[in-house]
């Protein structure tokens, strides 16, 4: 509920304000907008002001609606004088008061939002003779809230999430909103970054209608989304924070930039500030470091090509798989190719290093089977690499071939990659009105960026056709990609949690006709386990659910 004080002197008398009121009768309904140009009460809240004549002893029921800020309406004399306000007595953050004039005379109505910075369109409606009973204030107004201050275009700000922010209480998060105008079919990029927390952003609409929302994709742990505005109605960018730790706090940046930049189709995210907390850092040392103690690291050089052998006395790496360790030392600033062969188990190569951002890893980059990585290194080094196997089956041996070459060889990513190892699974297949179950298995590939599994599915797609696929799963929280013809990334052919309860929806229209692939993912390294996956023709709503679900 708003303070009554907020209406007094701050207008009475103000010539500015009295040019400014708007006439309107008893019985007459107007459509208006609060706009960056109208006056500002002192809590930074916008309002216009209508003049109207009311005659004693009759009631005048006054409503406002909105679905752009929350509504907040007040009534008063021609001096100022406050008679009457309401906050959500219209329901649904709607705004609603009976008002019978003292006398017969010049009153106002205030049509104002409650909280600093909003914007947007509004429906007020004055009847005659009408109760208009107040319904019961709203216990939760949906989207509408406490409002950060407003962002535009082109505009770049900083700030700090911290334990007096909102709460959000599904995941125990923290977060801002800012006021975001717009214009129609206006493209945007919101950047979020921050060394303090890892990064999440929402875009939604005024009552909060999550439209697009985006984790890691701005490189790291910072959030990226992309959208093209369908209307003029100012949305709301929610500055937030991944659910795992919870309530992270810190400075960051918060970015707004015209057009469409590239959005990273899934983060390298492996956030280790020490304000993330234990468990994190757990997590990651669980999913990446060698179980037991590590045998010594033997010396490779670039140019070099050394023959070994993996035994059951080797290290044993979480999954199962052995691994020996090797050293080299980069050259600077040249790129070096590393490959692993055998005919006795399918190779993975592991490279490790203090600089790097996260492991390098390869399962199929070489011709066949073989493994191969092939970059330029941050510095000299030293660095590790593990000769490792592929999960399944379980603790393979035998010999292998180790080589360091100066200078790049092209490696075979993903699907690519697969299909030239003798190895390669049995190839999965859906068809647009089908459910197919599956389970996601550390013999799917690797994806190198984020260390998760991946398991493609063929679907033929005809150009123009939407479709919207699902990908349900209690084992592991959802993640979704579409590949094929016309598609080269990006937020439109990706989804993580739109499905509700960490399930992933995709809906997606085909740009070329032809052979296209479902990536079924997951969002947590190395996670396994069964899943649905259906795929419906024309589109379905995105739930705004966030994903709750405790990380397996």
């Amino acid at each position: 509920m708003r303070v009554g004080q907020i209406l007094t002197a701050l207008v009475a008398f103000s010539p500015v304000a009295l040019n400014s009121q708007i006439p309107i009768r008893v019985g007459q309904a107007v459509v208006g907008r609060l706009a960056q140009t109208d006056q500002k009460f002192s809590d930074g809240s916008r309002y216009k002001m209508y003049a109207f004549v009311g005659n004693k002893g009759d009631t005048v029921a006054v409503d406002l609606t909105s679905d752009d800020f929350d509504a907040n309406i007040l009534v008063a004399d021609a001096s100022g004088n406050s008679l009457a306000r309401n906050d959500d007595g219209g329901g649904r953050c709607n705004a609603r008061v009976a008002f019978v004039p003292p006398a017969t005379g010049n009153y106002r109505v205030y049509a104002n939002s409650s909280a600093q910075a909003e914007l947007g369109e509004y429906h007020l409606t004055l009847a005659r003779g009408h109760s208009a009973t107040p319904l019961p204030a709203d216990t939760v107004c949906k989207g509408f809230g406490r409002v950060a201050g407003l962002l535009e275009v082109g505009q770049t700000i900083t700030g700090s999430l911290s334990s007096d922010d909102p709460e959000f209480t599904g995941d125990s998060t923290y977060f801002e909103r800012w006021i975001l105008p717009v214009k129609p079919n206006q493209a945007f990029t919101v950047d979020l970054l921050s060394d303090d927390f890892d990064a999440y952003l929402m875009l939604t609409k005024g009552r909060g209608d999550k439209l697009v929302d985006n984790d890691d994709g701005g490189g790291g742990c910072n959030a990226r989304l992309v959208y093209t505005a369908q209307d003029d109605h100012p949305l709301r960018v929610v500055v937030n924070t991944a659910s795992r730790p919870r309530r992270q706090t810190g400075k960051f940046t918060l970015r707004v930039s015209e057009g469409e930049s590239t959005v990273e189709t899934k983060g390298n995210c492996r956030f280790t500030n020490a304000a993330s907390g234990s468990s994190t850092q757990t997590m990651q040392q669980a999913t990446s470091a060698p179980a037991g103690p590590a045998a010594p690291a033997l010396t490779i050089r670039v140019g070099e090509t050394l023959n070994g052998t993996l035994s059951s006395s080797d290290s044993l790496y979480p999954d199962n798989s052995y691994f020996k360790f090797y050293q080299f030392t980069a050259p600077a600033g040249r790129p070096v190719t590393i490959d692993l062969s055998s005919d006795d188990f399918d190779p993975v190569l592991i490279v490790r290093g203090t600089d790097l951002d996260n492991s390098i890893i390869n399962d199929d980059g070489g011709p066949g089977c073989y493994a191969r990585i092939s970059r330029s290194f941050p510095s000299t080094g030293p660095y590790r690499i593990l000769v490792n196997t592929t999960a399944s089956p379980e603790k393979q041996t035998g010999r292998f071939s180790l080589s360091i070459t100066d200078g790049s060889k092209p490696v075979q990513e993903g699907s690519a990659a697969n299909a030239d190892c003798q190895n390669t699974t049995a190839t999965h297949a859906i068809n647009v009105g089908q459910t197919q179950q599956g389970t996601l298995t550390r013999t799917d590939v690797v994806l190198t960026s984020d260390s998760t599994y991946a398991q493609p599915w063929t679907i033929h797609g005809t150009q123009g056709t939407t479709i919207t696929i699902d990908l349900e799963s209690d084992a592991f929280d959802s993640y979704l990609f579409l590949r094929g013809p016309g598609i080269s990334g990006g937020r439109d052919f990706q989804d993580d949690d739109s499905g509700g309860n960490c399930h992933a929806r995709l809906t997606a229209t085909f740009p070329q006709t032809g052979e296209y692939e479902i990536v079924v993912n997951t969002t947590d390294h190395y996670a396994t386990g069964a899943f649905s996956l259906s795929v419906t023709s024309g589109s379905k709503p995105k739930s705004v659910a966030r994903c709750t679900r405790n990380s397996q």
